[in-house]
């Protein structure tokens, strides 16, 4: 995932913020990414319902 993503459509589940981001190829992908600051969890998806799933069993090691 790069650096320099253009997020729209942000949702939150406690640290982690879920929203869509173009792909690697120009597609739209859903992005579920945690906000701690040396957690460094991100996944893509084609669809938000894996998204929001994989958000909220996000268990962060950085406490």
């Amino acid at each position: 995932m790069g650096i320099y993503q253009i997020w729209r459509e942000l949702h939150r589940v406690g640290k982690v913020t879920v929203g869509t981001a173009h792909g690697r190829r120009g597609q739209i992908k859903y992005v579920a990414a945690c906000a701690a600051d040396d957690c460094g969890w991100a996944v893509e998806y084609d669809d938000i319902s894996p998204a929001m799933i994989a958000a909220q069993g996000h268990r962060c090691p950085i406490r």
